[in-house]
């Protein structure tokens, strides 16, 4: 069995698991480069434990993100992995480093920044106008994902529960939580739009479902009018710590696992970096200056 049998196998796996078209693309891009690197034609027994380190040595010498890196890193050790598990490798792939990535302080925006944000979303058309108001509070506030919004439906708001059922990663569903704020915001969304209520929520001009690609290009354009970062992606970072902010202040516990499930996270592993930011801010902000008590907050030197 060739490298490119084996890359072409493991694509329509991943493709007959579920995972959205996005994943798809980006193991073509990262597991793709390992398959010219080693050469498509070159035989199973040609991954060896050396080839894939002089792959990753490649990766190190490109112009990229120490981020990218590791995520080209990490997606060569899971196909590695699936080749190992299904055909044998004459190595571990758990042998392979993932480099780590840059550790970054997600922007938490204060309750300024969020009114700013609302107040910024405005088009020559009303019912845009609500529309655009709506995806962003489902996604500050719920913590959908940009496609997860998009794949919205009405028979998946429970007005009477304040949920949602959302459908994440490899075709799985998912309740979220529905706050009373978000839930005007798409109501009178729903009001305006000139589309009869049914099928998918969110909708674009002509009536058709709204594409990720859509949700980008508005999120991009309101960035611009602001002085901080924006992006579908930090509006989720943003719930997903202010739900552990707002989880310790009320109880003392940031309640880590509920949060995983409601962010549809695989491994609780991957939520732990939410309650690390958390935690940060908190100490920060209740943090006492020794100074401040020996030499009186108003004193000047």
């Amino acid at each position: 069995m060739t490298v490119q049998q084996l890359y072409d196998e493991f694509i329509f796996t991943k493709r007959v698991s579920g995972i959205n078209q996005n994943s798809i693309r980006t193991y073509q891009a990262t597991v793709g480069f390992l398959v010219r690197h080693i050469g498509p034609e070159t035989p199973l027994e040609g991954i060896t434990y050396e080839t894939a380190t002089g792959y990753v040595l490649e990766i190190y010498k490109r112009p990229i993100s120490r981020s990218t890196m590791s995520s080209y890193v990490r997606d060569t050790r899971i196909f590695l992995r699936w080749v190992h598990t299904e055909y044998g490798l004459p190595f571990d792939p758990a042998r392979i480093k993932v480099p780590k990535s840059p550790k970054k302080i997600v922007h938490i925006y204060s309750d300024d920044e969020i009114r700013q944000i609302f107040s910024l979303i405005r088009t020559s058309e009303p019912w845009i106008t609500a529309r655009n108001r709506a995806l962003v509070a489902l996604m500050l506030d719920s913590g959908l994902r940009q496609c997860e919004a998009c794949g919205l439906r009405h028979g998946d708001i429970d007005r009477s529960r304040m949920v949602m059922k959302v459908t994440g990663k490899g075709a799985k569903d998912r309740m979220v939580p529905l706050g009373r704020f978000a839930l005007s915001q798409l109501d009178a969304y729903l009001e305006l739009c000139p589309w009869p209520a049914s099928g998918p929520v969110f909708l674009d001009r002509r009536g058709n479902p709204l594409s990720g690609n859509a949700v980008r290009l508005f999120v991009n354009r309101l960035e611009k009018q602001l002085p901080f970062r924006l992006s579908s992606h930090r509006l989720r970072h943003n719930f997903a710590t202010n739900y552990c902010i707002d989880h310790v202040r009320q109880t003392g516990k940031s309640d880590l696992y509920d949060l995983s499930i409601l962010m549809g996270h695989e491994s609780i592993e991957t939520t732990k970096k939410y309650e690390h930011f958390a935690h940060e801010i908190i100490a920060a902000e209740n943090s006492i200056s020794h100074l401040d008590a020996c030499f009186g907050a108003l004193d000047r030197p």
